[in-house]
């Protein structure tokens, strides 16, 4: 039976809901608070935020194509095939906000134009990069800095202790005080809490839209809560069979789904355009990614770097450690440098596909003054642009039907995956299999429920919860890069002096 951590537990929720009284008490001033240090955050510490990627992506290369990148972890019988760790990852690490921005990030990025672009087609090229390159290899290396201390921890040193304090205390040999395991912990929730409701914060107000645009309901308050409950019940099915059988089958399924809306889009859309826009589009980000990573626009007026990339690396980052407790679950029976691989290279191509098919759809229908996609944005009406995209279509009940679904599932997946970490985190130790008591998940699924739902009543700024995985994030970066150099080291001692083959040999035994 799972020994909950119930004081690290309620003091956390205590704290989030803490915020939303003072968002409901002192609305200007909580967001005015929050704005001003988010705002010094990005732009005095921003830099700190790229190099951090870049420093990352570099490891991780170098980690995959060593003879460390043999180590087998937890034996060579794949608990989950090569596919469902892509699709678990991808919808847990990504999930519904890939289709919440699918169709409208390109645009903004449009009206924005970075590098000094004035050429039209030269900016939607660049558009469309840019959302490639935000959602591409940066977001997995963030997981993965966490990830590959987390797998070593669990699979070579056997700590049974999956959270952070504990994943960090089996490398400091059991001497981390006491109080500062209890504060990285805590740091830890809040900011996946606040993460997954700002997530959940955007989805159900674009699953709310295209279900009134589907039924007929009212887009309400009303509506929003109900979507949240069901989301909360369908997580409540998966959560009962496990994660073997619910969200593996769940993510599958899903990923399939998206994959046959995206084939649709493709074949009904232009077709040519979209295959080659998107080409394009992948290679520009592989041939500016360094420029792109390095961009601060120190002379710009806009602000695009601090508020699209240094937040979305902020975003990254402060999942990190909530997605390698994840990973670490689902990467049993494979290479590290398989999970490595798999995950940036696989997840960037199936990334790319995605924002590249629907961004690109989005331009098509902007270039031939079918949607006024520039109009919508400006306006603030993001959500009615995804259903104007996609009534366009000559199947447009499919399609929005295709989509919700598509969105109800990633949501569920993100749920699970976040309760899953946020259960094995609140936890004294974890099963030999990574496993966490499912009613304890669905305690924390339906805490992750209740904070949108209170957010949703109070008409919160989502700013507010915006702010929170950056601000937090700052003091946790030096713990990440202490503790992956501290993973190196460890296996550096253990298996230095081996051979590739030797490795593999010794790590499939286990």
């Amino acid at each position: 039976m799972t020994k909950i951590k119930w004081g690290l537990t309620l003091t956390c929720f205590t704290l989030v809901l803490l915020l939303g009284v003072c968002a409901v008490l002192m609305p200007d001033q909580t967001k005015g608070t929050m704005d001003l240090l988010f705002n010094f955050t990005i732009f005095n510490l921003g830099a700190g935020f790229l190099w951090y990627i870049l420093f990352g992506t570099l490891i991780m290369l170098l980690l995959a194509f060593s003879k460390y990148g043999n180590i087998c972890l937890g034996g060579t019988k794949p608990q989950f095939n090569k596919f469902q760790l892509f699709a678990m990852a991808l919808s847990a690490g990504m999930g519904a906000s890939t289709m919440y921005w699918g169709f409208i990030e390109v645009v903004y990025y449009y009206l924005d134009p970075q590098f000094g672009i004035t050429d039209p087609g030269m900016k939607m090229e660049y558009a469309s990069a840019y959302n490639m390159f935000h959602w591409g290899p940066a977001g997995w290396v963030s997981y993965l800095m966490c990830g590959v201390p987390f797998m070593i921890s669990f699979y070579l040193k056997k700590n049974r202790d999956m959270s952070f304090s504990g994943v960090i205390n089996s490398f400091f040999d059991g001497k981390l005080p006491y109080l500062a395991q209890k504060i990285i912990d805590l740091l830890f929730m809040i900011t996946s809490l606040a993460a997954t409701a700002l997530t959940l914060g955007l989805a159900i107000p674009m699953i709310s839209s295209v279900v009134s645009q589907l039924t007929g309901l009212r887009n309400d308050i009303t509506l929003g809560i109900g979507i949240i409950i069901g989301l909360s019940i369908i997580f409540a099915l998966s959560s009962y069979v496990g994660i073997e059988k619910g969200i593996a089958r769940l993510s599958s399924m899903t990923v399939y789904i998206c994959g046959a809306m995206i084939v649709i889009i493709l074949l009904v859309g232009p077709t040519a355009f979209l295959i080659n826009s998107t080409t394009t589009a992948m290679g520009l980000t592989v041939a500016e990614y360094l420029r792109m990573s390095t961009n601060t626009a120190p002379y710009g007026t806009t602000g695009f770097p601090q508020y699209w990339t240094v937040f979305f690396f902020a975003n990254w980052i402060s999942y990190a450690p909530g997605m390698g407790i994840f990973i670490t679950k689902i990467a049993k029976g494979h290479k590290l440098k398989d999970v490595i691989i798999i995950l940036t290279g696989a997840g960037f191509i199936g990334t790319s596909l995605i924002f590249g098919i629907c961004g690109n759809f989005t331009f098509s229908l902007m270039n031939e003054g079918i949607v006024d996609a520039t109009g919508l944005i400006e306006a603030g009406m993001p959500d009615q642009l995804v259903t104007a995209v996609l009534s366009s279509t000559p199947f447009p009940t499919l399609m929005l039907g295709i989509y919700l679904i598509t969105m109800i599932l990633f949501c569920v997946t993100t749920l699970d995956g976040t309760s899953f970490s946020l259960a094995s985190v609140a936890s004294e130790k974890v099963g030999e299999d990574g496993n966490v008591s499912p009613l304890f998940r669905l305690f924390w699924c339906l805490l992750l429920a209740i904070i949108p739902i209170i957010f949703l009543i109070i008409k919160a700024d989502l700013n507010i919860l915006k702010s929170f995985p950056v601000l937090i994030i700052v003091p946790m970066i030096p713990i990440f890069t202490i503790l992956l150099y501290k993973s190196y080291s460890f296996i550096s001692k253990e298996f230095g002096e081996l051979t590739d083959i030797e490795i593999q040999k010794i790590t499939a035994e286990e």
